[in-house]
Parts: structure tokens; C-alpha cells; sequence
């Protein structure tokens, strides 16, 4: 089902120590294959797409990527992810300073009295 060379050709031709690079273009490649066949199979294979889902971290951002890694150092292949790339998925995105907050007085209602009108409609014969 899956196209297994992709990834591993790819993987072979990167570093032992994967940058972020390195990991955005093998889940880019992941990431063709498996949409194709989620198509052919007209459901989302995601969890079930490959063997490496076993070893899927969903809580990273390049979830498939860092699988397949992870499968392929189970595998005995002598390959890493930098130490930098999980530090940048941990830290906390930035939060921007809240904005200041007026708060107006209320605006007091000025009593008008008015009187009630009623009147009544007449048809024109």
C-alpha cells in the first residue's frame, strides 16, 4: 500500500542528524504517498497508512516524519533528530501582550417623558 523506497531513499541521502529541514521534507514525502492512497481508499489512512503509525507521536509537528525515524533507529539504521528540533515543537509559541482596556463610565440616559399617542385609521371611501 505504501511507497516505502521514497522515504527511505530520502532519509539515506540526509545527514545522520536530522535538522528541521530534514524532517519538514521526509513528512513532505510521507505526506504525497498517503494522500494518494487515502484517495484510492476514500478515507483519511492516517494511524494506519504505514508500519511506522505504530511509533506516531501525534502531539509533534511533523508527526509521520519523526515515526518513520523512530522505526528505522528500531530498524538498527544510525540516524537522530537534532535536540533543537524537539526544543522548537516544545517551546511555547509567544504570547502577545493583551491590548489595554478602557473602560468607559456609562453613558447615563437622559429621562424624556414621553406621552402616549394613539390614534385610529381611517379608510378613504
Amino acid at each position: 500500500m505504501w511507497n516505502s523506497q521514497k522515504p527511505l531513499e530520502l532519509l539515506l541521502s540526509m545527514p545522520s542528524t536530522l535538522n528541521k529541514e530534514n524532517i519538514i521534507n521526509l513528512q513532505a514525502v510521507i505526506d504525497v504517498d498517503k494522500i494518494i492512497n487515502s484517495q484510492i481508499h476514500n478515507r483519511d489512512l492516517c494511524g494506519e497508512y504505514a508500519p511506522f503509525c505504530d511509533f506516531c507521536d501525534k502531539n509533534l509537528s511533523y508527526p509521520c516524519a519523526h515515526a518513520y525515524v523512530k522505526m528505522k533507529q528500531f530498524e538498527g539504521l544510525d540516524v537522530e533528530v537534532a535536540q533543537e528540533v524537539f526544543e522548537e515543537e516544545a517551546a511555547p509559541a509567544p504570547v502577545d501582550e493583551p491590548a489595554e482596556v478602557v473602560i468607559e463610565e456609562p453613558i447615563q440616559k437622559k429621562e424624556i417623558n414621553k406621552g402616549i399617542r394613539i390614534c385610529q385609521l381611517r379608510r378613504k371611501r
